[in-house]
């Protein structure tokens, strides 16, 4: 009896909740279709995606229809670009699918409408090469839905490459080519082929900033040469945003080369160097939500396993370099992340007529591991690494972005392959076609590896 009661309650348990999930989906299909669409003026005008300054209450509205509105290259309703060659370009220029800009927003409809997504959504567009000027602007909500319009312009990706050139008796020659937006799927494919003075080979990669799965990403490389093989596979997903909940990645590598060693551009020391490394992390956010989700702390668990071996080629006599010692270790990690969410936008600082970010917030991370190695307990060491970026807008016109590194390894003996970096940069826009710019940059080593040298300019 108690069975049958228990089989009943269920039932009506799951009538009643498809009920109430088909009526919340007919509500909100009613009030998409009854809601009017996006004031159009209104969005070509919009320069900015701060919602919180407008009298609309956004935040209490959930997201409707998506519109994607993908153009072209060039702009054929603008008499400027209407002409046949930019038409032709037009023509023969695979435009972006929408299913791809889709993809990289970091909300759908039914969601709410939150101003940490829409605009994280909008740098991620604006990152992406194939892309520029992408802009996401909500209707007011009507019924308490709010259609999205996402608007896109694509750039030019498809790159031949060619290069022949001689210099010290040595010709030097590539031919290849890369496409970031490979038939308009978003993937970056490229093929080269080169020949210079150290090796040749050919060298594939791929690269797919958003698998569909999670929002991850995928990089995969392999490259055949005259002194060995590179074998490179990495699927991660990144923190999106503040409000990204994980994080995750698996990274393999496997690398044969023959190395080079110079003093004062001439060649003293060749050797063979076979690494292999494997990684894989998790993340997650430690406070579920922070006030307005302006900040975010996380925690990252890592192992790390690598091996490098090393073996002689060409010993110029009496060279003061020597063979480096073989490497083979197993780190177990933690790191501890902190960002402020504070991004302005700008152009033409770094990158020209692109929308650039730069997030005045800052963000500080710092890692601490332990390496246990295979060859000798002497080598077991503790590890440090620290990063801190900033950005500082001085005036309108004035921008200084900078960050400092330290990446400690301390053992039995002291630090080894030790190293503290640190650079700033300087950016004034005092010319309407150009800007005054600086940089400072220091690195100081402790006890590097024979294989790990500073090299005067980087």
């Amino acid at each position: 009896m108690l069975t049958n009661k228990l089989w009943h309650a269920l039932c009506y348990f799951t009538l009643l909740s498809s009920y109430t999930a088909y009526a919340s989906e007919i509500a909100v299909k009613e009030s998409i279709e009854t809601c009017g669409q996006i004031d159009t003026e209104r969005h070509s005008e919009r320069t900015d995606v701060n919602f919180k300054d407008t009298d609309i209450d956004y935040g209490s509205a959930t997201v409707g229809k998506i519109d994607i509105d993908a153009s072209p290259i060039f702009d054929e309703n603008n008499p400027d670009e209407n002409n046949w060659v930019f038409r032709l370009v037009n023509r023969l220029h695979v435009k972006t699918k929408a299913g791809v800009i889709k993809d990289d927003l970091l909300f759908k409809p039914g969601d709410n409408l939150q101003d940490v997504s829409i605009s994280a959504s909008e740098r991620t567009l604006n990152t992406r090469r194939y892309l520029t000027n992408a802009k996401i602007s909500p209707a007011p909500p009507c019924n308490g839905v709010s259609n999205v319009t996402v608007s896109t312009r694509d750039v030019w990706t498809l790159k031949p490459k060619l290069s022949l050139s001689r210099s010290g008796g040595n010709n030097n020659s590539s031919a290849g080519f890369e496409d970031s937006n490979f038939f308009g799927t978003g993937k970056s494919v490229s093929i080269m082929r080169f020949n210079n003075d150290q090796r040749s080979g050919q060298v594939y990669s791929y690269y797919d900033p958003n698998t569909g799965a999670y929002k991850s990403a995928l990089k995969l490389r392999y490259s055949d040469n005259s002194d060995g093989i590179e074998k490179k596979f990495q699927i991660y997903r990144d923190f999106l945003d503040i409000s990204t909940d994980w994080s995750g990645g698996i990274f393999y590598g496997d690398k044969s080369e023959v190395a080079s060693v110079y003093d004062l551009g001439k060649k003293v020391f060749n050797y063979e160097q076979q690494s292999k490394s494997a990684s894989v992390f998790y993340g997650r956010r430690l406070d579920s939500a922070s006030v307005d989700n302006e900040y975010a702390r996380r925690i990252i668990f890592g192992i790390t396993s690598s091996a490098d071996t090393f073996t002689p080629d060409t010993i110029v006599p009496n060279s003061s370099f020597y063979l480096p010692t073989d490497r083979d270790e197993n780190i177990a990690w933690i790191e501890y992340q902190k960002e402020i969410d504070d991004y302005i936008s700008t152009t033409n600082v770094q990158q020209i007529n692109r929308p650039e970010y730069f997030n005045l917030g800052g963000k500080f991370t710092a890692r601490l591991g332990y390496s246990n190695s295979n060859i000798s307990s002497d080598f077991n060491a503790y590890l440090l690494d620290i990063e801190d970026s900033y950005a500082y807008k001085l005036k309108d016109n004035h921008l200084i972005i900078g960050s400092t590194k330290l990446t400690g390894r301390y053992t039995d003996s002291g630090l080894l392959n030790s190293a503290i970096e640190g650079d700033v940069s300087y950016y004034w826009k005092n010319m309407e076609r150009g800007q005054f710019f600086a940089k400072l940059s220091g690195l100081k080593g402790y006890n590097l590896y024979q294989d790990t040298i500073i090299e005067l300019g980087g």
